[in-house]
């Protein structure tokens, strides 16, 4: 079966519909590596920081953290559901320097020069422009400032080994892949010359690798459907999901180590200057 390509509004909906669900189910990876991302960047208490693709704030909550009260944090993001989350989150944990807005980043709605600091954690593949979605960040970015991003390594392949084998599952069900326009890894190398191209100078490119532990397949499959391959996952009408995660748990089952699942991921760690 020929692969879907996600576009905008399907990236919408997919994430409309794991707004209240998404990074809770085992462990938080999302919301560490956001810490992570900015304690490695330059950012000092009363910038003014735009946080794109910003979800429900794995990146923005930290960035609001080290600005302070005297500085702010702009989130954007293509999925409106994700924008009220993240208020939702920002009321209950007492926050006042943070704003949300459902916005794309490809047509970023600010002005030049209007932020100190940009972030993308895990978002800037979902964009089918990718081009524009970083003119867009060099635009909005002050002289000097700095840009930070995440993306997955691509060695291991992400996700070890619970994407691969879902993607060979998916294929001996003939069932159409949904994915990007464009991959989500990298190598440290690709993406410090991808960033260079559109006008900012490299200051770090790192990797870190994680080993995820999930207490059984189906806090795995949870963690799954409030990501990107619950898109593929939805295209199967019940009975046919049900038998799917059946024996994909299965499988998952047989490799469980005595405190769990095993997950292996790398994160690349990108941060410039303009």
């Amino acid at each position: 079966m020929p692969d879907i390509v996600l576009d905008k509004q399907g990236n919408e909906q997919l994430f409309n519909e794991v707004a209240t669900s998404y990074d809770r189910s085992g462990p938080k990876f999302f919301t560490e590596w956001g810490k992570r991302l900015i304690e490695l960047m330059p950012i000092t208490p009363g910038l003014r920081v735009l946080d794109i693709a910003a979800g429900t704030g794995a990146v923005l909550f930290p960035a609001a953290q080290k600005v302070g009260p005297k500085g702010r944090v702009t989130g954007i993001d293509l999925s409106g559901e994700m924008v009220q989350e993240a208020r939702r989150i920002a009321r209950s944990s007492g926050l006042s320097n943070v704003d949300f807005l459902k916005m794309d980043a490809e047509h970023l709605e600010f002005p030049d020069a209007s932020f100190d600091t940009v972030t993308c954690g895990f978002g800037i593949f979902f964009c089918p422009d990718m081009n524009a979605a970083f003119r867009e960040m060099y635009r909005v970015c002050k002289p000097g400032g700095y840009i930070g991003l995440t993306v997955f390594d691509k060695n291991p392949a992400p996700f070890t080994p619970g994407f691969p084998i879902l993607n060979q599952q998916v294929t001996a069900y003939k069932v159409p892949y949904v994915r990007m326009s464009h991959g989500s890894s990298w190598t440290p190398e690709e993406m410090k010359g991808m960033i260079e191209q559109f006008g900012f100078r490299s200051t770090l490119t790192r990797s870190e690798f994680y080993d995820l532990v999930y207490s059984n397949a189906e806090e795995w499959w949870k963690c799954m459907l409030a990501t990107g391959p619950r898109a593929t996952i939805m295209l199967m009408d019940e009975e046919t999901r049900a038998r799917f995660k059946e024996e994909y748990c299965a499988k998952l089952q047989s490799m469980m180590k005595p405190d769990g699942l095993h997950i292996a991921v790398g994160a690349v760690y990108a941060i410039a200057q303009k």
